[in-house]
């Protein structure tokens, strides 16, 4: 029988290991879930963010936040709440997206703020 290699030992040194962050990212951290069927609708959210919405279709325009916009640069969908800025190139595929991008927060801390987190 063939011997095994040693597993990884974790701290960069020997086969196995990786040169990126710890893919352990929440280790000190509340272990929690993350609840998509609690995020606002999108309708809800771009207004409640202040976003006046204009057009019609399936993409809207507004003012973008992500830069100093005076014309309507922003396109949002309300059906799944994807953002593209024609300007800036802001982009995301959700309302977590765009609270991320925002505020700056991480994926965990936004979907906290935005009541999509379950604590366990």
């Amino acid at each position: 029988m063939a011997e095994r290699a040693p597993p990884p030992r974790g701290d960069g040194v020997g086969a196995g290991a990786h040169h990126g962050p710890s893919h352990d990212s929440t280790a000190g951290r509340r272990r929690g879930r993350f609840r998509r069927d609690r995020l606002p609708t999108p309708a809800e959210y771009f207004r409640q963010q202040g976003l006046k919405l204009t057009g019609g279709g399936g993409w809207k325009s507004a003012v973008c936040p992500f830069h100093d916009d005076t014309r309507p640069s922003l396109r949002v969908r309300l059906d799944r709440g994807a953002f593209r800025c024609m300007s800036c190139e802001a982009h995301g595929g959700d309302v977590l997206a765009f609270h991320m991008k925002r505020y700056g927060l991480s994926f965990i801390d936004a979907a906290k703020a935005l009541g999509a987190w379950e604590e366990r």
